[in-house]
């Protein structure tokens, strides 16, 4: 809901007595147990209190206020309220929200990281998340973990959705639009299972007051449960004493007994994963590791048909490029994960023959692109061969060290990959040492704020004789340093927050681009001193990808990107891959007038969509990327 950036209006102090009628109506609403001063012997050590629990859930000094956004296909616009709070040690953040006609509080992926169990968690595999991430609902077949459900996730109760890799963050919130608690196997189903609101990444999540994006997602929160581990045990008890007759009612391939071949011999599947360690390094032959690399193929293709992705394609991308098959087609569906088996060891020796074999059994339907490259334009999903295959247990994949993770990371070759700017402040000579103890030191927007509470504290006149408690009283360094140009005598504590941030003759703005887990685990909010020790403050304004949108020769619009570097994202690996996404030619070369060694990349068409995608998918928010379309000039220049 929240992919554009609402407008939310000026924030104003939540009375305690609304607070706590809010708070009682989150514990109502979502059955919050709160336990009775009997349970707990009036000792507070025993057990949270109503009060610790309301707290919790709204802290103290929290802040409202109305917001306006554009929401849905139509655009349709949608108002309502934002809660703002911060839990202890931590910036202020929005916790909870109300929107049209809704009375539901709906909390922020803040409050349940603060709060588990407050609503039922669901689970998905990790590329969902990647899909949710930009705005879809989650669809039935993309459940994991189940069955059974959890009771509550009822139509129309508010739910969260973790990935199955995090098993314990939830990172989505959305709503029920079925009722998943009394689903049996969601394999083959259709539909939308839960209608999305917000998840971690989206506008909401990334608001604060001083513009410092979003916190970065912890690697696990306690007191939710996972599902990892009962999906890796399910996997490893997997039952296949089922009738054949019921395997075929519910649409599934009886495994009862159903021997995989090799070499015309039958081999049971849990022989293939109980192999010995002699046995796996046996080096095979040139007609095994054939066979292997065709049974992967036939498993690829059986699984993304069985994946419930919808049809003629199911979930595949094509034209699919001899990189991809051989990455994500045919060696995680290996029968062994063994350097005698690659496509040198074949006896096609390169993918391109590979393919052509494919072809010639019209598994797929190939074609020759100029350079001698060759696709697969499109795969028969209902060849015999796919029908009557039966999968085998694959073995186990290795674990990755985090040290090849980060190098993929910093080369753009994975996936998602998490980045965070952090914006911190140098402050003036002039509020040096009154505000802060030295002008050399960086702070958080965090210390800045801890810094100015203790400034108030230690001058009592400033609160004396004041209008309102959120009001101060201006003394001479306020009046002649701070705020020379305001005219009246006081001063809210938020406008002189707000002034602060808001002047760089005050507050000097610099940025950290933190792109390594390492660096992003290191990370304080209270304390950056462990990252500024390997990281150098740069001056504002922090980097951004550029997308430029320009005509060339005539009436032929490229789309030419820049600014990738910074992010950690190599432009001749991303090159490629925009390539096939656009389904066009693409090119990388030096950037005109940009530093020596800088690249950009242009790609043929109005590409500025797939761009931000590709972009997206590697860690670079929505608020990162600028677009110019010097294509349509006179029709509105930059967006």
């Amino acid at each position: 809901m929240f992919k554009k950036k609402p407008q939310v209006k000026n924030l104003s102090p939540l009375r305690s007595s609304d607070r706590r009628k809010l708070a009682d109506q989150i514990i109502a609403d979502y059955g919050v147990s709160v336990p009775s001063a009997s349970e707990t012997g009036g000792d507070v050590a025993l057990g949270p209190t109503l009060t610790s629990i309301r707290a919790s859930l709204l802290p103290e000094s929290c802040l409202s206020a109305r917001f306006t956004t554009h929401s849905g296909p139509n655009a349709t616009l949608v108002s309502g309220t934002v809660y703002v709070g911060a839990h202890p040690s931590q910036e202020e953040r929005i916790l909870w929200l109300q929107y049209g006609k809704e009375s539901t509080m709906f909390p922020t992926v803040y409050t349940l990281w603060q709060n588990p169990g407050l609503v039922p968690l669901l689970h998905t595999p990790d590329f969902v998340i990647e899909k949710l991430r930009t705005g879809a609902d989650l669809m039935t077949p993309g459940l994991a973990g189940g069955p059974p459900w959890p009771e509550k996730a009822i139509p129309g109760a508010v739910v969260s959705v973790a990935s199955v890799q995090k098993d314990t963050v939830p990172v989505w919130v959305g709503t029920c639009k079925i009722d998943i608690s009394s689903l049996g196997r969601v394999q083959g189903m259709k539909g939308a299972a839960v209608q999305g609101l917000h998840w971690a990444g989206d506008e909401i999540y990334n608001w604060s007051q001083t513009s410092s994006g979003g916190r970065a997602v912890p690697d696990t929160v306690e007191g939710w449960h996972g599902v990892a581990s009962k999906l890796v045990d399910d996997l490893e008890d997997l039952d296949v004493d089922d009738d054949e007759d019921g395997a075929q009612e519910d649409g599934g391939v009886s495994l009862k007994e159903e021997p995989a071949t090799t070499n015309g011999h039958a081999r049971d599947a849990d022989q293939d994963h109980d192999l010995s360690e002699e046995e796996f390094e046996h080096e095979p032959t040139t007609k095994e590791v054939d066979q292997a690399f065709h049974e992967a193929f036939l498993y690829a293709i059986y699984k993304a048909k069985n994946s419930g992705a919808p049809p003629p394609r199911y979930g595949l991308d094509f034209p699919i490029q001899p990189t991809s098959l051989i990455q994500n087609l045919v060696q995680p569906y290996l029968r062994r994960q063994s350097p005698h088996y690659n496509i040198k060891k074949t006896s096609w020796k390169n993918t391109k023959k590979f393919i052509k074999q494919l072809d010639k059994e019209v598994l797929v339907k190939s074609k020759d692109r100029n350079g001698g490259e060759t696709v697969i334009l499109d795969i028969d999903f209902d060849d015999q061969q796919v029908k009557q295959f039966v999968p085998y247990r694959l073995p186990k994949p290795k674990p990755t060290s985090s040290s090849a993770i980060t190098t993929n990371t910093a080369n753009g070759d994975s996936g998602f990959q998490d980045l965070q700017i952090v914006t911190i402040y140098k402050p003036s000579p002039k509020i040096t040492p009154t505000l802060f103890p030295s002008p050399g030191t960086f702070y958080t927007a965090s210390q800045i704020q801890n810094h100015l509470k203790a400034y108030v504290a230690s001058e009592p006149d400033l609160t004396k004789g004041t209008s309102s408690p959120a009001h101060l009283r201006l003394n001479p360094f306020l009046a002649n340093t701070v705020l020379p140009s305001h005219h009246q005598p006081e001063i809210t504590r938020n406008a002189l927050n707000r002034h602060l941030f808001d002047t760089p003759t005050l507050l000097s703005p610099y940025y950290i681009l933190l792109t390594s887990p390492a660096a992003l685990a290191a990370y304080n909010p209270a304390d950056p001193t462990a990252v500024l020790a390997s990281h150098k403050p740069r001056a504002y304004p922090p980097p951004s990808v550029l997308i430029t949108l320009e005509k060339r020769t005539g009436s032929k619009t490229v789309t030419r990107v820049s600014g990738l570097e910074p992010f950690g994202i190599n432009p001749t690996t991303l090159g490629p891959e925009l390539q096939r996404k656009a389904a066009g030619s693409a090119s990388v070369g030096q950037l005109v007038g940009g530093k020596p060694g800088t690249l950009e990349i242009t790609v043929q068409g109005d590409q500025r969509d797939v761009v931000k995608h590709e972009v997206f998918k590697r860690g670079v928010k929505s608020e990162w990327v600028k677009v110019e379309d010097k294509a349509n000039k006179k029709k509105g220049g930059k967006s």
